[in-house]
Parts: structure tokens; C-alpha cells; sequence
């Protein structure tokens, strides 16, 4: 009986919260505490309406969660199995376009390919954007090193600190590195900086962000 269950209590709805209250679904009674005005944590469901010819169509597209991987979601993983959630591989790339980044000419590129990195092809002569490809290198087998050494100090101090100590590019640091970061975190670049490193060292190396082989597939909610 309902009454000789435990109380329990959930603090917040985002997926920790709900995957917590449905794997306690019928073994105790559950309150759930949220502050918000709705559940589902930082998702963010819109309806989308195009032309077809056939008429408009509308598709559910999330803002807030995107993707998914293996590697690093199997608890998501099962509960989306558990629950019957279609999913369908993503496809993930990164481009930049930096308008005015040198001298009132926009910059452009993305890390899809050698071809799509050089899709501007002035920057194959270019010493600013041939020293940014180059820090990137160095950053990804820094904090390679760092993530793999779990080098706690070194991890605390600022984002923007640590690219200063270690001489990274001002092109590194705004035609790549902060695009990137913005890509992951919404927030004021300025506050993004005073994040510790091991915020960044950790995301980036779980995700296969800081290397070139061995990425993970990415999937979405379909």
C-alpha cells in the first residue's frame, strides 16, 4: 500500500530529477520540487512550422538539449530505450564567422575538413590564422595532459589566466577558443573566463572535443 512507502523528496525537474522520480516510481511516494515554471531542467521545446508541398509541417525542435553520445550518456541511453524515445545520428561540426575580425573583413571557417578550414583560401598565407591552427594543436595536448594527469592544480585557476600563462594567441583565443566555449556555455564571454579550467579540461575531454581521431557518434532525440 501507498501508505507504507517511503517519502521522498526531488529537488528539481531537470533529468537528474525526473530520471530519479521514474526509477522510484512505485517504490516510495515522490515529491518534486521545482523552482521554475516548468519541468525538463534546460530544455527548451519550440514548434517550428516550414512550407512543404504538401502544406506546412511543423516540427518540435529543442534549444536547450541537442545531442548525445555513447560514450558519455548510458544512464540517458537506457531511459530513452526504456521509454521508447526515437533517436537518429547527428551529425556535429564547428564552424566560426567573425565579422570585422581583420581590419572590416569577415573571417570564416570551419573544422569540418582541410578544405572547409582553409574555405577562406587567403589564410593558407596567412601567419594569424596558421598561428591559431598551431595553438589549437598545442591546447589539445595540454589539456589532454591535464585531463589524463588529473592535475588538480593546475585545473583551478581562471580560464583566462591559464590562456595568458600559456602564450596562447589573441586569434586563438577569439577565432576559436571563445566561439567554442560560446558554443557549449550560455554566458558573457567575461564570465566564462573566470571558470576554473577543470570545467573545461573535463567537458572537452569526455566529449572527444580536445582530440582529432577516436570522436564519439552524436545522436538526437529524432
Amino acid at each position: 500500500m501507498s501508505a507504507a512507502l517511503p517519502r521522498v523528496a526531488v529537488v528539481g525537474s531537470g533529468i537528474a530529477g525526473l530520471a530519479a522520480a521514474h526509477a522510484l516510481k512505485g517504490q516510495a511516494r515522490i515529491t518534486l520540487f521545482e523552482a521554475g515554471d516548468y519541468f525538463g531542467g534546460h530544455t527548451h521545446t519550440v514548434d517550428v512550422t516550414l512550407p512543404t508541398p504538401h502544406g506546412p509541417v511543423s516540427h518540435g525542435v529543442d534549444t536547450g538539449f541537442l545531442v548525445f553520445n555513447e560514450r558519455t550518456y548510458p544512464g540517458l541511453i537506457a531511459l530513452f530505450a526504456e521509454l521508447g524515445v526515437d533517436t537518429a545520428r547527428s551529425d556535429m561540426s564547428f564552424s566560426v564567422k567573425a565579422p570585422g575580425a581583420r581590419g572590416g573583413r569577415a573571417l570564416e571557417w570551419s573544422g569540418s575538413s582541410l578544405n572547409s578550414v582553409f574555405a577562406q583560401r587567403r589564410n593558407l598565407v596567412s601567419w594569424k590564422f596558421l598561428r591559431m591552427l598551431r595553438d589549437i594543436v598545442r591546447f589539445n595536448r595540454i589539456t589532454t595532459a591535464l585531463a589524463t594527469a588529473n592535475a588538480e592544480a593546475a585545473m583551478v585557476q581562471p580560464l583566462g589566466e591559464f590562456l595568458r600563462q600559456q602564450d596562447f594567441s589573441d586569434e586563438f583565443r577569439d577565432w576559436y577558443f571563445l566561439p567554442m566555449m560560446g558554443s557549449i556555455w550560455s554566458c558573457p564571454t567575461d564570465q566564462m573566463l573566470q571558470f576554473p579550467v577543470a570545467t573545461m579540461v573535463r567537458f572537452c575531454h569526455n566529449h572527444g572535443l580536445i582530440q582529432v581521431t577516436d570522436r564519439p557518434q552524436w545522436w538526437t532525440v529524432r
